[in-house]
């Protein structure tokens, strides 16, 4: 990759994972605008917040770690491959803007504001309103000229960004595949999104991470994919990495056992969700030309979707609208611990990949959501905990590409076949689970009568896996 010199200094930030970090001017310009601002109030982890109480990190220090892991896995590729991989500095800029950029259309509380807008039947991506949003930015903080500085020109490389942030795209040639692969990593899972909130998430909820990603990106260089078309190009790690591989999709699925889809997690993301839409047509958002937005409407409006923060939460608990006091009153019982009853957990049993194809999990819970509350004439709350290791019910080890060694004398890469996916074994109840949790919103349920919904939701699975 060759040298130039940057027009502007790197600004260092000092991280609690990563320690000392530069980034590009570029990327500062767009850090130092409002709607990258919004981010700091933005929780990462939901309502994990009131299960882990240091859990509160936000979008922002999440997105610059990003940014700065983007930069160091295309220098650590561009070192340890023998020939010129044809990196340039246009595109390494590129993929530090995406991992920059790749979480800025989050709502407030993260995932679950997707999970809200789906309860009210929309269908919303994150990811899109990340692309609509660097747009945004780039017009209204007039930065075309910075971009044009740094050798960027809007019309090629800011689709080359949405791209990466996607993961996937047709602006780069098949030899330069390997780059789509850094921020979302559509092939395998590994990617540097992920080792930064695995890094982060662990540090603030206390959990220990055992793989290490300096190892990774140590060992990492680009060789033709052998399953695919010989011209493209794809990241491979050397094979003595594949223990450190295996750990790292461990750490996921432990992650998401222990504080993604705990069951009081789910239990307050059920609430929150249900205090969001009971105050959806009392609350808005106003953009500058004075027109106002519900907050199902919000991501329709991109200025309106650049004002929405977790602050929607402090503004249903201190108004004064008449409307909002069934919101408010959830809401006190959500702060007081007042939570929905747990009725039990049901496995499904998905013990291959066929049977996961076949299962409509949306249905399921709607179905099962009304025979409840037909059966009981009260109102129930239905989440499903889909855990896997970043590829259902199968172990993605099989899809990574391991090297051996080079031979002292040789340049040539030599691909390792072995089965690691054999070696190191997932397909365990600890890594794949599909759950059904069942929850009722009347909190003052004697124990009797839960017993009696749970032997009643015990039998209604049973039949339903019959079929």
């Amino acid at each position: 990759m060759p040298t130039k010199e940057i027009n502007g200094s790197e600004k260092v930030f000092n991280d609690n994972v990563h320690g000392h970090i530069n980034l590009h001017p570029l990327c500062v310009k767009i850090i130092d605008t409002p709607e990258f601002q919004r981010l700091r109030n933005i929780k990462q982890l939901g309502t994990c917040y009131l299960v882990y109480p240091c859990a509160s990190i936000n979008r922002f220090e999440h997105s610059l770690g990003v940014c700065h892991l983007a930069g160091e896995m295309v220098n650590a590729l561009y070192k340890n491959s023998e020939q010129d991989i044809g990196i340039t500095n246009e595109e390494k800029l590129c993929v530090q803007l995406a991992g920059l950029c790749h979480d800025l259309g989050h709502g407030p509380f993260s995932h679950t504001w997707e999970r809200y807008l789906k309860a009210a039947g929309i269908s919303w991506k994150h990811e899109d309103c990340s692309i609509q949003m660097i747009k945004h930015i780039i017009k209204k903080n007039v930065l075309e000229e910075e971009f044009n500085k740094y050798g960027l020109n809007l019309n090629y490389h800011l689709d080359l960004i949405c791209e990466l942030i996607n993961g996937e795209g047709t602006t780069l040639p098949k030899n330069k595949h390997f780059l789509y692969q850094i921020i979302s990593n559509k092939d395998n899972g590994i990617d540097v999104d992920k080792w930064d909130y695995f890094l982060r998430d662990g540090k603030s909820l206390n959990l220990n991470i055992s793989f290490d990603y300096k190892r990774l990106i140590q060992f990492s260089r680009v060789v033709v994919d052998p399953n695919s078309n010989p011209s493209r190009k794809v990241i491979a790690f050397r094979n003595k990495e594949a223990r450190n591989v295996y750990d790292m999709y461990r750490v996921r699925s432990d992650l998401h056992t222990r504080a993604y889809q705990h069951r009081v997690v789910k239990n307050t993301e059920l609430m929150l969700v249900d205090i969001l839409l009971m105050a959806d047509k009392y609350i808005t958002v106003q953009t500058p030309c004075g027109k106002k937005y519900s907050l199902k409407e919000v991501h329709t409006n991109i200025e309106a979707m650049s004002r929405l923060t977790d602050h929607i939460l402090y503004e249903i608990e201190y108004s004064l609208d008449p409307n909002l006091i069934t919101a408010q009153n959830l809401l006190k019982n959500l702060q007081n611990r007042n939570l929905y009853k747990f009725v039990g957990s049901y496995n499904l049993n998905v013990i291959n990949q066929e049977n996961c194809d076949q299962l409509d999990v949306e249905k399921l819970k709607a179905d099962l959501k009304k025979s409840l509350q037909d059966k009981f004439g009260i109102q129930f709350g239905i989440s499903a905990t889909w855990l896997d290791c970043g590829a259902p019910v199968n172990n993605p080890l099989k899809h990574v590409i391991f090297f051996k060694r080079p031979l002292c004398d040789s340049t040539t890469v030599v691909l390792d076949k072995t089965p690691y996916d054999k070696y190191y074994p997932l397909q365990k109840l600890e890594f794949f689970k599909r759950e059904i949790s069942v929850f009722s919103k009347q909190m003052n349920l004697s124990h009797d009568k839960l017993k009696e919904i749970d032997a009643y939701t015990e039998e209604y699975f049973n039949k339903q896996l019959q079929k």
